[in-house]
């Protein structure tokens, strides 16, 4: 019937609003939830690389410097370029570990197509700017991508630089791996918490509804002073109240205007 039908329209267009934004909210949560771990994990991992192969390139100065404090040159250590090839093959990451002077030329490596060549210049600015050229330094360049640290004598003199080139495409395939995985995971997530939200706000708006069709039946009643037990305990029995008090106040002061209108008509 038209005159059951009207009053509900509105209350299911609510319910559908109500529900479609409780979902953007849960999207937009666990979304926001799952871009906030990949960008801790990725600089987490990024950390862990960088610290991972820190460890190796302090080895590799540990023995330069074991070997200068026996008095050799440093460009003359016959057992660097093997401790170089052993530290290399102890980590699948590492390309090569490669050591050049003050000037970017090489002296030690462990590619023998790159011996002959000069430092990248992303390196040489890298290992010069970095504390003025005498602390740890990262460059993130595709294949070019290496940690380093600077080498010293035993006086305190700069004299080279140690670079770990490392494998930055399994970095970024590790990144993406987990990307993936958390995409999964966050997804499933969503589904659950949008499910939920979903079936709470139907419960809600149920019970909601029933409250309203009980305070609408009371005021379409005969006798709507009288309110029954379950719309006095509702959460509207309280403001009906003090609505029908307030319409009994303005019936009365009514009555008392329409006597004294009376009288004056008669005079």
């Amino acid at each position: 019937m038209p005159g059951t039908l009207a009053p509900e329209y509105p209350m299911e267009t609510t319910r559908y609003r109500m529900i479609a934004v409780a979902v953007l909210v849960c999207f937009f949560a666990v979304g926001m939830a799952g871009l906030l771990n990949y960008f801790k994990f990725r600089s987490t991992s990024d950390r862990i690389v960088k610290e991972r192969l820190m460890v190796i390139a302090d080895s590799v100065n540990s023995s330069i410097h074991s070997s200068l404090t026996l008095g050799l040159q440093f460009s003359d250590l016959a057992m660097l370029p093997s401790t170089m090839e052993r530290e290399r093959s102890a980590d699948d990451l590492i390309l090569g570990i490669e050591v050049f002077d003050t000037e970017g030329k090489p002296l030690y490596s462990t590619d023998r197509l790159r011996a002959g060549r000069n430092a990248p210049k992303a390196w040489f600015d890298a290992a010069q700017s970095s504390t003025d050229g005498d602390g740890d330094w990262y460059v993130d360049n595709a294949s070019e991508s290496a940690v380093g640290i600077t080498i010293k004598n035993n006086f305190g003199l700069k004299i080279g630089y140690l670079a770990v080139r490392f494998s930055a495409d399994r970095v970024s395939q590790a990144n993406a791996t987990v990307a993936r995985e958390l995409a999964l995971s966050a997804l499933g997530v969503f589904a659950v918490a949008a499910m939920l939200a979903a079936l709470a706000l139907v419960a809600v708006m149920k019970k909601l509804q029933r409250d309203i069709a009980a305070v609408e039946a009371t005021l379409k009643s005969p006798d709507p002073n009288r309110l029954p037990n379950a719309v006095r305990r509702g959460p509207f029995g309280a403001a009906l109240r003090s609505f029908f008090d307030t319409v009994r106040l303005a019936e009365g002061e009514l009555q008392k205007l329409r006597i004294t209108l009376d009288r004056g008509a008669q005079r």
